[in-house]
């Protein structure tokens, strides 16, 4: 648990601070506006960065110019959210708000401290001071420690500051910026507060039942449904899934079953009945697609919840909501337990060829993996080496590593570094990669096995640290 502690914080400190290791060209740049301006410099030779930019389909990777600036030039629409990050020297990412006309300069310190120039600065100050609380917040906790009246009242003080920066620089920044970035804030405040119990029970590893806060089950009373926020992703994701894992505590706590484990049938179950009593309209619509496709992604059977789909999308969906929802129910029968595997080709670390078949009559256990992944690296260096060593002498088990990396060289770095044992191939592309699309990968570490006959096995499987997941592949070996 400490190990595991240990690297949350280091997570949370590189995305929020590893930002630190660049610098920005001054305020003397020549380039000319035509939408909002970035302009980014390191303070050592870098020959590319990435950019993910909403609007447009996939991650770009960029040059720096002849003075070893990145300049980065965004054109309407406006306001966006954009993420600029690197590999190396170190990796690195930071998310920029956006609006018409901004021209945005970040200046670092030897400390790793960030200071933002230039127009529409303000608001890239007021969401860093946001994520330094956060890590603070990350370092004062002792999870294992901690009441639930203590972790809500530490939540309340962090957010509560974050609130108030934001007020007391109202007129600093854009009207739409303070809105939207308000509404961002007390509902990130919201889903803290509601999280208390289970933040606890993961990283304190206690009961919820053990670390409920007092007064935890009247949060609910000053909650409103307004579809107009519903395009802001902070109050969507809190409606649509904070609150409605909320409410089914509440309902299992009047059972005296709150400490209960449910299945995904359950689960989904419930879900779906609370929904449809307590919302209405476009956030129904919207809370329902994303309960089934929560279930879809864990389901090793999806038909299971065909009737549920049958009845949303005839009763309740609207809009994209349940061409979103039926695309993804689509999507993951493909990969169903029993079904075929998506055909691919890949090319391993010498550059060969390597598809499915290659493995006809063998147990072959799939890692998706990427070398950013600190969960991945961490099971490849304390799970996988022991998993190995179970099947060292059975010649029908393959480890199959699919990695999403973007760059092969950082691939080979990481399976070198961790010493990863295994057939090795590269499906370049994060998220978006074909394989990773092919099996719907849309979170990793994720592990699939695929049975003697081929087929899929289990297409979420137990991690190789689980001691399940030896089981799992013995059972894979001894089915017809």
């Amino acid at each position: 648990m400490k190990n595991y502690k240990q690297m949350k914080k280091k997570i949370m400190t590189m995305l929020l601070i590893l930002c630190g290791s660049i610098g920005v060209a001054s305020a003397q740049s020549k380039t000319k506006a035509t939408g909002a301006i970035v302009e980014l410099q390191y303070p050592v030779k870098v020959d590319s960065m990435w950019v993910h930019d909403p609007s447009k389909e996939d991650v770009e990777m960029v040059k720096p110019n002849q003075q070893g600036r990145f300049v980065l030039n965004f054109k309407p629409s406006f306001p966006r959210v954009i993420t600029v990050g690197a590999e190396v020297p170190k990796r690195w990412r930071n998310d920029l708000h956006l609006e018409s006309g901004d021209h945005i300069q970040m200046v670092i310190d030897a400390a790793g401290n960030i200071k933002f120039s230039g127009k529409g600065a303000m608001k890239q100050e007021i969401l860093y001071e946001d994520k330094k609380r956060e890590i603070g917040l990350w370092d004062k906790a002792d999870f294992e420690k901690m009441s639930g009246n203590d972790l809500l009242k530490l939540f309340t003080q962090i957010s509560d500051a974050s609130i108030n920066f934001l007020a007391a620089n109202k007129q600093k920044v854009s009207p739409a910026f303070y809105k939207d970035q308000m509404v961002n804030f007390v509902y990130a405040k919201k889903s803290k507060a509601f999280g208390t119990p289970g933040t606890l029970r993961i990283y304190g590893k206690r009961k919820l039942s053990t670390v409920i806060p007092d007064g935890y089950w009247d949060l609910d009373k000053d909650v409103k449904q307004d579809d107009a926020l519903l395009s802001n992703k902070t109050y969507s994701n809190f409606m649509t899934y904070t609150y409605v894992d909320f409410l089914r505590s509440k309902v299992l706590a009047g059972q005296g079953m709150l400490d209960s484990t449910l299945s995904i049938e359950k689960r989904t179950a419930m879900n779906y009945e609370l929904i449809e009593k307590h919302f209405t309209g476009k956030l129904r619509s919207l809370a329902l697609g994303n309960a089934l496709q929560s279930a879809f992604n864990r389901a090793k059977d999806v038909e299971t919840f065909k009737p549920l789909l049958e009845k949303y999308l005839a009763k309740y969906a609207l809009g994209e909501d349940g061409k979103k929802t039926l695309t993804s129910y689509d999507n993951y029968a493909k990969t169903n337990v029993g079904k075929v595997p998506p055909h691919f080709v890949l090319t391993d670390e010498n550059g060969k060829d390597v598809e499915m078949k290659d493995f006809a009559g063998k147990v072959v256990y799939m890692d998706f993996w990427a070398s950013w992944c600190g969960p991945c690296r961490y099971e490849m260096k304390n799970g996988s080496p022991k998993l190995h060593a179970q099947f060292k002498d059975n010649k029908n088990v393959v480890f199959l590593y699919v990695s999403i990396d973007d760059r092969s060289d950082l691939w080979k770095k990481a399976i070198a570094e961790d010493k990863i044992e295994g057939v090795h191939l590269l499906s370049a592309g994060g998220f978006k990669s074909p394989v990773g699309r092919a099996f719907n990968i849309n979170g990793v570490p994720h592990y699939i096995i695929i049975g003697k006959d081929g087929k899929i096995f289990d297409n979420n499987a137990p991690r190789p640290s689980q001691d399940i997941t030896v089981t799992k592949i013995n059972e894979a070996l001894g089915a017809k």
